[in-house]
């Protein structure tokens, strides 16, 4: 089972995959298939056949370049249909910054929480900042950037 999964990873590997324009392609292409079926217009076929083959031939491609810039029309292409955000497009940096402010607070509380395990202790020599675990008695502390040696008590 493992087996043909890795095969298929080896061979996608440098390969672009799918993005925006490629689903676009395989969604549309898919409906126009199924579309000529049940009418039975030929040209809605070969279209949707057209878009399908275009669209497994950018998924395998290795030139990224090229297809990158093929979605980037896409987008501003799809940018002029699409109606604009009501807070004026800044919606998702504003969630980035909630974001970044989460993880600055997470980092807060981790380094609260690390006080309580262990100790540090500035090295001498060169100023260095030495972490040392808590209720290990009196330990010799090695600073790791010049080597100083010190005795003092966790």
């Amino acid at each position: 089972m493992n087996n043909w999964r890795f095969k298929l990873m080896q061979f996608m590997q440098g390969r672009y995959g799918v993005d925006p324009f490629g689903k676009f392609l395989l969604y549309t292409g898919f409906v126009l298939y199924i579309f000529s079926g049940f009418l039975r217009l030929r040209v809605a076929y070969y279209i949707g056949v057209i878009f399908l083959i275009y669209a497994f031939f950018r998924i395998l491609s290795k030139n990224h370049s090229k297809r990158f810039k093929e979605n980037l029309k896409f987008e501003s292409i799809k940018a002029k249909f699409s109606k604009p955000k009501a807070d004026g497009g800044r919606g998702s940096r504003k969630k980035w910054q909630e974001a970044q402010a989460r993880q600055a607070q997470n980092q807060q509380s981790a380094a609260a929480d690390d006080t309580q395990f262990y100790n540090y202790y500035r090295c001498r020599n060169c100023q260095q900042i030495v972490r040392v675990p808590k209720g290990q008695g009196t330990v010799k502390i090695t600073c790791p950037k010049c080597g100083n040696s010190f005795t003092d008590r966790t």
